[in-house]
């Protein structure tokens, strides 16, 4: 069995693929590959795996790659909807928004009214997609002005933010995690809809009044629509098992997720949520040229 990545090895998508893919090859006793494919908001890798027609590989992915990617990648070569179908919810990556102490700023409320006053003097960046697309949303509907910084190297942002020459990071756990256990910086709020299992005592931005920046790291594993239905029940139903191991959710949550049921519906009710996500946001920025 082969398991397409969508994310870069040393990823915590990509960690967490692999803490599946070890599990779920001790379950099968056969091996399971763990193949990377990134790029293109995810779409090489599910491409790959549609175009293969192959009852033995699986796509590992986020959410974002079937909700989002439609609307950002001209001529898709495949239907998400049609040709890809959600065998199991596996993770939700935590999601933060944390601010260097550059920025006086212990809260959210308090973050507004310090960009408030100094219109388009900080600056924020992002991971991509949906956290982009979230906070530059939630500048819009609150009338604020920073400057958006896009960085080509994912670990330069947390050396900015720890140094103050960026204010504002919205991004995963792990990728905003140095600069805070430094003491350089600090998190306002978790972004998902639950709280982290890592950082418990962190409220959402949801429980802080701002449900507006809420976002679902949402990740899962899916599959052509030649799989048989058997087959996707079967493996739908190991994965289920091994999210309920207590040393594979000890890993997970340790590596930065917050670990789902393992469920085709979960999957699928995810991915419904995004897509009304999107379609409001769209409504206020231009997410390809989300600033």
């Amino acid at each position: 069995m082969k398991i397409v990545v969508t994310f870069p090895p040393g990823s915590a998508n990509d960690a967490a693929a692999r803490v599946f893919a070890a599990s779920l090859s001790n379950k099968w006793g056969k091996p399971v590959v763990v193949e990377n494919k990134p790029g293109a908001e995810g779409t090489l890798g599910a491409a790959s795996v549609v175009s293969g027609r192959d009852d033995h590989t699986l796509l590992y992915t986020v959410a974002d790659s079937v909700s989002v990617a439609p609307s950002l990648v001209d001529n898709l070569p495949y239907d998400p909807d049609h040709d890809l179908k959600p065998i199991s919810s596996t993770t939700s990556i935590v999601l933060t928004l944390a601010v260097s102490n550059a920025l006086a700023a212990n809260s959210i409320d308090e973050l507004i009214a310090i960009i408030r006053a100094n219109p388009g003097k900080f600056t924020w960046t992002s991971g991509p997609s949906l956290p982009r697309y979230v906070f530059a949303s939630f500048l819009r509907r609150n009338d604020l002005q920073m400057t958006f910084l896009g960085y080509r190297d994912a670990a330069q942002p947390q050396a900015d933010l720890g140094e103050g020459r960026i204010q504002v990071l919205v991004t995963s756990l792990t990728a905003s995690a140095a600069p805070v256990q430094m003491g350089k910086a600090r998190y306002l709020a978790v972004l998902n809809p639950t709280r982290a299992a890592a950082l418990p005592d962190l409220k959402t931005a949801r429980e802080l009044g701002h449900p507006e920046l809420e976002i679902d790291g949402l990740g899962g594993i899916f599959g052509s629509n030649t799989i048989p239905e058997t087959t996707r029940s079967q493996i739908e139903k190991d994965v289920a098992a091994v999210c309920a191991m207590r040393d594979v959710r000890e890993k997970l949550e340790a590596g930065g997720h917050n670990v789902l049921d393992g469920s085709a519906d979960q999957l699928r009710a995810g991915i419904k949520m995004q897509r009304q996500w999107l379609a409001e946001i769209t409504r206020i920025v231009d997410i390809r040229n989300a600033q």
